[in-house]
């Protein structure tokens, strides 16, 4: 998981060169690539799914830890195993209901509605999003899992000073 993340945030470098590039061609010449505004659409929208995953393993996302620091050992231990839990429960209902979706812009071939003259096929794009579903349904079961059998410490936390 943490070479592929590696990998996926890499696209930050196409998205930004497509938007200096952009940028810089419709100030010159007063004429924006036909391209730009679906092509940086898809390049955000796979670093931003696809990176799901790695944020949640390295722990890098949103959380607000005021309950936390007053709950002991076993209460933080279940507090985890409930918030990983709803976190699958989440990810699991979008693979379910994103696959079909999937599947059936597959089918048709489906193309941008974005109604502008570059009118990409967006079928392929739509499968990024139970892909990353399912990349972060496996991270977070494999949190719930260490969380349900790693034995709790009998040792008191130790903490730093000012805490």
């Amino acid at each position: 998981m943490r070479r592929f993340g590696r990998f996926v945030s890499l696209l930050i470098l196409p998205l930004i060169f497509e938007i200096v590039y952009s940028a810089l061609k419709s100030l010159i010449l007063n004429k924006p690539p036909i391209w730009s505004f679906e092509i940086s659409l898809f390049l955000y929208g796979c670093f931003f799914m696809l990176g799901s995953a790695y944020c949640h393993m390295d722990k890098k996302h949103v959380a607000v830890d005021i309950i936390l620091h007053y709950l002991p050992p076993k209460g933080k231990r279940l507090q985890r195993i409930f918030s990983e839990g709803v976190v699958l429960f989440v990810a699991l209902v979008m693979l379910w209901v994103s696959i079909p979706a999937a599947w059936r812009a597959t089918l048709i071939e489906e193309r941008s509605t974005h109604q502008t003259p570059f009118n990409p096929e967006v079928w392929w794009y739509r499968w990024i999003i139970p892909f990353s579903c399912a990349l972060l349904s496996a991270q977070a079961l494999k949190d719930m899992m260490i969380a349900i059998l790693k034995r709790p410490s009998r040792t008191p936390e130790i903490r730093e000073p000012g805490q």
